[in-house]
């Protein structure tokens, strides 16, 4: 005895087959979305522990070198720079001074001759 398929039988195998191989398909899709969300959170996890670890620090010491740097600058802007500015500027005043003098000094030649 041959299995007798009509093409509606045929067409309804088909179908089950497709549908169960859909929800397979579906089932495997949630397990995969499932694994990649959940190594997605340890990653960012892991990656805020090595930020926390590795950056803060950092960021503390960039902090204390600024903070040393600034100091620096002030003490060396107050003992060696400002003086310096102090006296060039007094010297350019006294030479502004002088021109000032002599220009008067050639008027009153120039008056008198």
């Amino acid at each position: 005895m041959l299995l007798e398929l009509s093409i509606t039988t045929v067409r309804d195998y088909a179908i089950t087959v497709f549908c169960i191989m859909g929800v397979i398909a579906f089932l495997l899709m949630i397990i995969v979305t499932a694994m990649t969300g959940f190594l997605s959170w340890s990653t960012i996890g892991r990656v805020r522990k090595i930020l926390k670890e590795s950056v803060q620090p950092a960021a503390a010491n960039v902090k204390e070198t600024t903070a040393n740097l600034k100091g620096t600058v002030s003490y060396i802007s107050d003992t060696a720079i400002r003086p310096i500015v102090t006296v060039y500027g007094a010297a350019a005043g006294a030479k502004r001074f002088a021109k000032v003098v002599t220009r008067f000094a050639k008027k009153k030649d120039g008056a008198k001759a």
